[in-house]
């Protein structure tokens, strides 16, 4: 189309002709672009001119409009030719103008309407993509895990399309439990980020990723995920040394059920009677004294959630004299209880002598024996041929004090004054 056009009131400016074409940058066999190209010449040395290029896509119910320009000096040597590119951001019908002004007034030379085109699309359109990986029980999943698993929320967004027209939008990011980084969208490659939510807490998510420019695109991608509070600790108690001699190897271990590693957990040790310095995985008692102790250990997570198990630990004494046990590296004669007070020659005289205290009804009723003479002696000599130990182990010490022992380690010991068995505690 070739026109000559007087600029208004002089004749200095001259649109020499003007054309549109019809491209196809995809090579698709759809037209999806617009050259507008114009030749224009001037009578003066210096002219300037702004080339506005109006382009309308009618969509109903709305009209989106991007105005481009082309501002540029000519000169009376020679004339000018120039080219305006118009890109489909959508499919649909597009209207397009040209006008020319005078960029110091911002008088309108003249104007131009190029007719209507449909057009398709060759340009990548706006896209935005929401992914969550976690690990969970050594799998990589994205729907539910527990707290405290690594987490990671990726957000994508491309808008290619926006920045050609500089009409790019906002990222919305929603449902998060606090404030995140905002995100701008990418040019020609996604923008893309990580946010960490291994420290989010236990809950039901519902991710959106929403993107709106204006030219008219709206996206929204979503994503719906649990997170649930870690289950309590679960453990057992492996017990090495059950019903063996004081001095014997023992140990108590803490043993996950699951495998968990429970070093960063914290560990709570309690034992019957007291034991000081016990802390970690596993507990030394091999040289705890013969009776019965009660273990029980609380294990907590990091999320403060916690478990307690407990096992019942029995130590014996030798059962015979014969028979020395190590503890240590000393040996001794005999660990049974030792209940008439006699001095033990043995670094652990301490440990033993705890148990002299408990021996106080022992010792009053050999004082009673010893009170009423010889015709008790008699009396009690022939008692102690009647003793019967109802089939278990039983032992005499250096004192002459009866005792014997039960399949679980319990030990009792024969008062002789009442004639009968009384547990030793």
């Amino acid at each position: 189309m070739i026109e000559n056009v007087e600029a208004s009131g002089n004749s200095d400016f001259t649109v020499v002709n003007y054309e549109t074409r019809e491209q196809d940058i995809d090579n698709d066999g759809f037209v999806d672009q617009l050259r507008i190209v114009f030749n224009v010449n001037t009578t003066k040395s210096q002219t300037p001119i702004s080339a506005k290029l109006v382009t309308i896509f009618d969509q109903y119910p709305n009209q989106i409009e991007v105005i481009q320009w082309d501002n540029f000096t000519l000169t009376n040597e020679k004339s000018l030719s120039r080219s305006i590119f118009v890109d489909a951001w959508k499919e649909g019908k597009y209207i397009v103008l040209l006008k020319f002004l005078n960029p110091e007034t911002s008088e309108l030379i003249s104007e131009y309407q190029l007719g209507e085109y449909n057009l398709m699309v060759g340009m990548e359109t706006p896209f935005v993509a929401l992914n969550v990986i976690a690990t969970h029980e050594g799998k990589t999943v994205d729907n539910n895990f527990n707290t405290g698993s690594e987490c990671k929320v990726k957000r994508n967004v491309l808008d290619n399309i926006g920045h050609r027209y500089n009409k790019t939008g906002e990222v919305q990011f929603l449902g998060a439990p606090w404030i995140s980084p905002s995100l701008e969208p990418g040019e020609n490659t996604p923008n893309n980020d990580e946010i960490d939510c291994s420290s989010w807490p236990a809950g039901n998510y519902n991710l959106k990723l929403i993107y709106h420019n204006s030219l008219g695109y709206s996206l929204e991608t979503w994503k719906n995920f649990s997170i649930i509070n870690q289950p309590a600790p679960s453990f057992n108690l492996n017990v090495t040394g059950q019903n063996m001699e004081i001095g014997s190897l023992c140990f108590i271990t803490i043993e996950p059920t699951d495998g968990t590693d429970f070093s960063e957990n914290q560990i709570t040790w309690t034992t019957i009677p007291e034991h000081e310095d016990i802390e970690g995985l596993e507990l030394n008692c091999k040289m705890w004294l013969p009776g019965i102790h009660r273990i029980i250990v609380n294990v907590t997570n990091s999320e403060g959630i916690s478990a307690t198990n407990g096992v019942n630990l029995v130590r014996m004494p030798p059962l015979d004299n014969g028979n020395l046990s190590t503890w240590g590296n000393e040996s001794v004669t005999s660990s049974w209880p030792v209940r008439s007070g006699g001095e033990v020659e043995s670094e652990y005289m301490g440990y033993i002598g705890t148990g002299i205290g408990m021996l106080l009804l022992f010792l009053i009723s050999v004082l009673v024996l010893k009170r009423f003479g010889d015709d008790m002696q008699g009396d009690f000599s022939t008692s102690k041929s009647k003793i019967s130990s109802e089939g278990l182990p039983t032992h005499r010490d250096e004192d002459g004090h009866l005792w014997r022992q039960h399949p679980d380690g319990q030990i009792d010991w024969w008062d002789e004054t009442a004639n009968m068995w009384i547990p030793f505690q």
